[in-house]
């Protein structure tokens, strides 16, 4: 059965400061991936954007979430007329203005909010749940690019379930959220083009950062290099922010490594590792998982070592009889230090 994926980014609002650059961006990277690699047909996948220019009153912009409601609605009604179950995997991306009503959701302000009208929102968490719950398809992954600021607003417009469904047995699903709780999310100029941080830092994992060495990308990976690269994409002043997220606010049911999300030909890096004084004149010897060694050099009296085509993960390194542990992030993550 056919994947679906509904992606929105919402760049411009009328009455909503400040103006933003990169979700625009974001959901079309997003979609391009979805069609490419993530098994959705063009047709099924849905992208939804803000109208650019906008009006000038919030009042008359779109998309509201009445546009949202009739792609979940119509959702709902194809999976109930397919017996229950419309198909294997479901796509949520949103990308905008955001805010947290709670500790385990984040809502994005829809074209015609303002912030006496936060009300004109989606809740992540709650629809993705709906999905989810109902066995409308059998694995359900939401990303949310939005800050998740404390808003005095409405309650969630969520699916309104009093007690909702038990989920069929086997129905997996993987969140994501720009960040936690009462942090702001940040998009910053990232190779000459405006994206969300955690934006660009889900696609360069989904583009095979995240990836083990035989290409498999699982839920375990993915958390993992989202919660090591996310800061990489930051700049100086935002890693000094209190405000200003480091990490995301990921959540997967168990177990999470044995939930393939994607397919991707894994990164390899090319480190530098720095040497601890005195070890110039150590033979050196790197090994990964297993014991399995990765490479060896004899001494050069140098304190730095460029080793080629590592992966991320940890490794061991052993100068002679001393033995020290190494710890490849990802992107940025070049420059090691043994220890």
């Amino acid at each position: 059965m056919p994947n679906k994926a509904i992606i929105v980014g919402i760049r411009k609002y009328p009455e909503l400061p400040p103006e933003l650059e990169g979700p625009k961006n974001d959901a079309e990277m997003f979609r391009d991936w979805v069609v490419t690699h993530g098994g959705v047909a063009a047709g099924d996948a849905k992208l939804i954007l803000g109208q650019e220019p906008p009006p000038v009153s919030a009042l008359n912009a779109n998309p509201t979430e009445q546009a949202l409601l009739f792609e979940f609605d119509q959702l709902a009604t194809l999976a109930e007329q397919n017996g229950g179950c419309l198909g294997d995997r479901l796509y949520l991306y949103l990308s905008g203005h955001g805010f947290g009503q709670s500790l385990n959701d984040a809502a994005l302000l829809m074209a015609n909010a303002t912030m006496r009208r936060s009300y004109h929102h989606i809740p992540g968490r709650l629809w993705a749940d709906h999905f989810f719950a109902n066995g409308y398809f059998k694995e359900v992954i939401l990303f949310l690019d939005c800050c998740r600021e404390r808003y005095s607003s409405a309650l969630l417009n969520g699916p309104g379930y009093l007690l909702p469904p038990v989920p069929p047995a086997g129905a997996r699903r993987f969140y994501g959220f720009a960040t936690k709780f009462g942090k702001l999310a940040v998009e910053r100029k990232i190779d000459g083009v405006v994206h969300g941080v955690f934006t660009a830092t889900l696609m360069n994992a989904l583009n095979g950062g995240a990836a083990e060495e035989d290409g498999t990308i699982t839920a375990a990976s993915l958390k993992a290099y989202l919660f090591e690269n996310m800061k990489n994409f930051l700049e100086p002043q935002d890693l000094e922010d209190q405000d200003v997220a480091k990490e995301p606010d990921l959540f997967c049911d168990p177990p999470e490594d044995k939930f393939v999300i994607a397919k991707a030909a894994p990164q390899k890096f090319t480190i530098t590792i720095n040497l601890p004084p005195g070890s110039e004149n150590k033979e050196r010897k790197l090994f990964g998982e297993h014991f399995v060694r990765i490479a060896d050099s004899a001494a050069d009296g140098k304190l730095q070592w460029v080793v080629n085509s590592v992966m991320r993960g940890m490794y061991q390194l052993l100068l002679d009889a001393d033995s020290y542990i190494l710890t490849v992030n990802g992107k940025g993550a070049t420059d090691v230090t043994a220890s």
